[in-house]
C-alpha cells in the first residue's frame, strides 16, 4: 500500500474561500487556501478547488468535503408514516425546495439524512454543477472522495450526543444555520444571513429568533459554533455556550 492511502484531506469549500487541510502519515497537518474579494460563483470556485487538490493531493488519499452552509439549501422533513422509503422522502424533499426557492431548486442535488422511524428529517440541496466538478477533480487526482456533508450537518454529527433538547446555531461570516433539537429529533430549522453582523445587534436578533421558534423545542440551550467573536450571553433566559467548530478542525485559515 502506498504511504498516501494512510493521508487524509480535508476541504472546506466556502463562497469567499477554499481551504484544504492535508494530514500526512507522519508530521504536522499542511493548510492552504484561496481567498475571495467577493462571495465566488460556481466556476471561481472550482478553478480554486482544482487547483489546491492538484497541489496538496496524493495519489489515493483519503478527501472529506465540507461544504459551507451559505452554499447549501435545507429542507426540514416532517415525519409520516406515508413517507418514509427513500423514493417518497427525495420527492418530499424536492417539493419543499420548489416552494422556497422556485426554479432554483432544480440547479440542486438533494441529499438525505438516515431516516430514523418517527422522526423528522433534514434534506440538503447543494448545486449540481459544483459538486460535479468537484467530482471531476478528486478523480483526476485519484483521490478516495469519503464524504461530502454540508456544514450544519457535520457539526450535528459532531455534536450530537451534546445536543437532545436545545439549539445549535453555527454562525459564519453573517450567516446563521440554526438547527432546533426536541428530542433528539429535528424540530425547526433555519438558514440565512443575519441581518447584522455586529455582535450585540446580533445577539438580539438571535434571541429573538429563538424566542418566536421555541415552541418547537423545549430546551433553552444554545450551542453556538463559529470563528467569529461573539456575545457572551443573549437576551432572556437562553444557556449559551461557544466553541469552534469540531466539523472543520483546524478551521478557517
Amino acid at each position: 500500500m502506498s504511504p498516501s492511502w494512510l493521508e487524509r484531506l480535508t476541504l472546506l469549500v466556502h463562497p469567499r474561500r477554499i481551504v484544504v487541510e492535508r494530514r500526512p502519515r507522519r508530521g504536522e497537518p499542511v493548510r492552504k487556501t484561496v481567498e475571495f474579494a467577493a462571495p465566488a460563483d460556481t466556476p471561481a470556485l472550482l478553478v480554486a478547488i482544482q487547483d489546491l487538490l492538484t497541489s496538496e493531493g496524493r495519489f489515493g488519499a483519503e478527501l472529506r468535503v465540507v461544504v459551507a452552509d451559505p452554499l447549501v439549501r435545507y429542507a426540514l422533513l416532517p415525519w409520516s408514516p406515508l413517507v418514509t422509503g427513500k423514493k417518497a422522502r427525495l420527492a418530499m424533499a424536492r417539493a419543499l425546495l420548489q416552494h422556497a426557492l422556485g426554479a432554483r431548486a432544480e440547479t440542486l442535488e438533494i441529499a438525505l439524512d438516515r431516516p430514523l422511524y418517527g422522526h423528522n428529517g433534514i434534506a440538503a440541496g447543494i448545486d449540481r454543477a459544483l459538486l460535479a466538478g468537484l467530482r471531476s477533480s478528486a478523480r483526476q487526482q485519484r483521490l478516495r472522495l469519503s464524504s461530502v456533508q454540508p456544514s450544519l450537518l457535520a457539526e450535528l454529527a459532531a455534536r450530537g450526543k451534546d445536543l437532545d433538547d436545545g439549539w445549535l446555531a453555527l454562525i459564519d461570516d453573517g450567516w446563521l444555520a440554526l438547527l432546533g433539537v426536541r428530542g433528539g429529533q429535528p424540530g425547526c430549522l433555519r438558514n440565512h444571513r443575519m441581518a447584522t453582523a455586529d455582535a450585540a445587534s446580533f445577539a438580539v436578533e438571535l434571541a429573538g429568533l429563538l424566542t418566536a421558534e421555541a415552541v418547537a423545542v423545549d430546551g433553552k440551550k444554545v450551542l453556538i459554533s463559529s470563528f467569529q467573536t461573539l456575545p457572551a450571553s443573549l437576551p432572556g433566559d437562553w444557556s449559551l455556550a461557544s466553541s469552534r467548530p469540531l466539523a472543520w478542525g483546524a478551521g478557517h485559515a
